[in-house]
């Protein structure tokens, strides 16, 4: 096991680095070449959406107090963090200027595109009465959005923060900029002129990602993991462990595109 330094953020990135070629080069960015394509992507796609919103709200509970009666949490500087991630991902400004959820950004791009929000609004009603496992079940997820859910609660259950905060920070927000970028790069120009919805989610991900979330995430495992060795080992294969998910959540859809 390698020697890790004082808030070794950079040993992270440099032991991660094939799986974040890997995703920054993956095929499934080529393959979106029509409607029908973006639809299969966003179908799936839109449950790493909610994913990623679970993996935040899992991590504001474990840095603040989200419970009555309020008990400090006397973790100052991460619980801003999350808290202020947690203000705009979740109440964000959208196109007309009304405070909405990224998560519901994106469904309103679906509905835009024309993709199916069926599964995703089953899931969400079934979740309603029923355990998330049984939710699952009961709904009609694509596989590799099923696979790729399943992976993340395997590895929420009972991760403490600073395993949380990998994942969200490298698994999620380091690597989303780049995934959309290549996403739009790779659309022509026929398709954007179709996709003002989604346009408009990318472009705020990509800026909130870039310039806030992605620096206040690397901050916050800074400080979770401080000077204690193990935490930063646990936290460099969580992060190995979920871009490898990421990976084989995309290698599902880009076979679910081909397959079409």
């Amino acid at each position: 096991m390698f020697k890790f330094l004082k808030n070794d953020v950079l040993r992270i990135l440099d032991e991660t680095q094939n799986e974040r070629v890997k995703l920054e080069e993956h095929r499934l960015y080529y393959s979106i070449q029509s409607i029908d394509d973006l639809k299969i992507f966003m179908e799936n796609h839109v449950f790493a959406v909610w994913d990623f919103m679970s993996i935040l709200k899992s991590l504001q509970s474990q840095l603040t107090c989200t419970s009555v009666p309020w008990i400090p949490s006397e973790k100052g500087t991460p619980a801003r963090l999350v808290n202020e991630i947690v203000l705009e991902e979740e109440t964000d400004i959208d196109q007309y200027g009304q405070y909405v959820s990224h998560f519901e950004m994106y469904c309103n791009a679906m509905v835009q595109v024309g993709a199916d929000t069926g599964p995703i609004d089953e899931f969400l009603f079934n979740l309603i009465n029923n355990p998330l496992p049984v939710a699952m079940q009961k709904s009609r997820i694509p596989n590799p959005a099923l696979e790729f859910v399943s992976s993340t609660f395997k590895s929420l259950d009972k991760a403490p923060a600073h395993v949380t905060a990998a994942i969200f920070t490298f698994g999620r927000e380091q690597v989303i900029p780049d995934m959309f970028r290549s996403i739009i790069s790779k659309m022509n120009r026929e398709l954007k002129g179709k996709l003002k919805s989604f346009l408009y989610y990318i472009d705020r991900h990509i800026s909130l990602d870039e310039d806030e979330h992605t620096p206040a995430a690397l901050k916050m495992v800074k400080e979770i993991c401080g000077n204690d060795e193990k935490k930063w080992e646990e936290a460099t294969e969580a992060a190995q462990k979920t871009m490898s998910c990421r990976i084989r959540f995309w290698d599902g859809i880009l076979s679910q595109i081909n397959s079409t």
